[in-house]
């Protein structure tokens, strides 16, 4: 009874949002319509769920939240402030929503609202929107899918290079009642064009809500980006956020997932390599502590020959705090010559934090080099008894041993542009936050 209360919640916002979209194409309907249906039919997931077993959204599901996105007015100190952390090309999202005014991009760059996109661009729009999160396959994508209002499309020329990276910056502002926002993003990079994205997912105060978000990202024959996600979200939020890649001939994708904030963080990652002489490289760093929960899932899917991909990821989880990593490759038939490598370490740094960590391969073509492999561990006692015998003290010896286990895997990402900024970040983090005795 209690779950067809909250079908019911979101039904009926889904009717709210066909009643305020009169304007918007046939296709986008049954698209919405389609998302919809599959999560009445499907519903919330559960620990009974294979993906979703160590992660239980019922403090999700329970939450009547307000679907109502409005964007509250900014300071222009606020405005500023984010702009100069984030450099020329700066993107602003607020509540889910775009905002033009404080927004700016180098000539020759295409972004517009996704909604007013899917009018003017309708046809382009129906080709690609909907196309790497089809309906059927995860519940809170087809609610994305269902009741998005706005978002953001972003279109790369072909033969483009863009020098400085694209900046997104989402910012949560919540007022009286406990919001969600449903965050929808559509990249598409053209052939031999070169880019880089950065998503900034940031609270403007520390209320409860809930980001449901969905990036799908298309490369195009050759095309090159560099897309870094940096979540740090408030304590007292929920985020669930998909990025859904696309790969054609020849084309690169490398990215690192930086996840310090929210109560409850499920980051799911799926790459389809999608045609020959691909390379993916996706890395990560996940810093918990008090009762987060930080729930990092890949898919990376060789499709066809000679491609490559690399995964790398680091948990390092304080307090009572879980981590969970569920990486998955699939080679399949036609896939010979995959070179895939899969790779989870974590480091507990309390009694009481807890990881999951399940490294998977599916290997159905012959002629392939892959390998995976996991690690838990805790700080050695004697590389601690080795730090204090030169009189530093606990906390700094442990803040060092944690420092270059986490330096490893920003170092070794081949992500050009960031590794200055996440080091600055992954520091803050561990002194704040890791090494206060959480």
């Amino acid at each position: 009874m209690a779950e067809n209360k909250t079908i019911d919640r979101y039904l009926k916002a889904f009717e709210n949002v066909k009643a305020d979209a009169d304007s918007e194409p046939s296709w986008l309907l049954r698209l919405r319509e389609a998302a919809m249906s599959s999560f009445v039919e499907q519903g919330f997931p559960t620990n009974k769920d294979d993906a979703w077993r160590y992660t239980d959204v019922t403090a999700i599901r329970e939450v009547s939240w307000d679907f109502h996105e409005t964007a509250p007015e900014l300071s222009p100190e606020t405005v500023e402030a984010l702009k100069r952390q984030s450099g020329p090309n700066f993107l602003l999202m607020v509540n889910g929503r775009f905002s033009r005014e404080h927004s700016s991009v180098e000539e020759g760059i295409e972004v517009a609202d996704l909604a007013e996109a899917a009018v003017s661009r309708s046809d382009l729009m129906e080709s690609y929107l909907g196309r790497c999160a089809a309906p059927g396959n995860d519940a809170f994508k087809d609610l994305n899918t269902g009741l998005f209002k706005h978002g953001l499309f972003i279109h790369i020329p072909e033969n483009r290079i863009i020098k400085e990276p694209i900046h997104i910056v989402f910012l949560a502002y919540v007022s009286k009642k406990p919001s969600v926002f449903q965050v929808r993003n559509l990249i598409m990079a053209g052939r031999k064009s070169k880019t880089a994205i950065v998503e900034t997912y940031v609270a403007g105060d520390a209320k409860s809500y809930f980001t449901n978000a969905v990036t799908e990202i298309l490369l195009g024959e050759d095309a090159q980006m560099e897309h870094c996600k940096i979540q740090r979200e408030s304590s007292e939020a929920f985020h669930v956020a998909a990025t859904q890649v696309v790969q054609h001939r020849g084309s690169s994708f490398v990215s690192f997932a930086l996840s310090t904030g929210s109560r409850l963080m499920r980051n799911d990652c799926r790459v389809m390599l999608a045609a020959e002489f691909t390379s993916c490289e996706l890395n990560g760093l996940y810093l918990g502590e008090g009762d987060q929960v930080l729930d990092h899932q890949t898919f990376v899917d060789h499709q066809k020959p000679d491609g490559k991909s690399d995964q790398f990821f680091k948990g390092l989880l304080a307090g009572n705090s879980r981590g969970v990593f569920r990486g998955r490759v699939m080679v399949r038939q036609d896939a010979q010559r995959t070179d895939a490598h899969q790779t989870n370490k974590n480091l507990l740094l309390s009694d009481t934090a807890k990881i999951d960590t399940q490294p998977q391969l599916e290997i159905l073509a012959d002629d392939v080099k892959c390998s995976h492999g996991a690690a838990v561990g805790q700080l050695q006692e004697d590389a601690l008894f080795y730090l204090r015998s030169r009189g530093i003290d606990e906390k700094e010896a442990g803040h060092m041993l944690a420092q270059g286990f986490a330096r490893e895997v920003i170092e070794r990402s081949s992500l050009s542009f960031m590794k200055e900024t996440l080091l600055e970040l992954v520091n803050e983090k561990l002194l704040q936050q890791l090494c206060s005795g959480s």
